[in-house]
């Protein structure tokens, strides 16, 4: 086999490798990293979505908090 014949085979078999085992499942979404990013991902958004309504929470404190420094205080 000449040297072009053997590097086309490897490359070939390397493409279809890489395709059988990397691409074609993370599209059918059963890639061995989608479990464990998907799980974070939805954690994530739960997360975030906690800390923004406890956030709204402390603004709104903090905001009543200044308005009422400000009607206390002589001008």
């Amino acid at each position: 086999m000449t040297e072009l014949g053997l590097a086309t085979v490897v490359l070939l078999a390397s493409l279809a490798l890489t395709y059988f085992f990397c691409i074609r499942p993370m599209r059918q979404g059963r890639c061995a990293m989608a479990p464990k990013a998907q799980a974070e991902q939805a954690r994530s958004t739960v997360d975030d979505e906690g800390e923004i309504a406890r956030l709204r929470v402390e603004v709104a404190a903090l905001r009543a908090e200044t308005l009422t420094r400000n009607s206390d205080s002589p001008v």
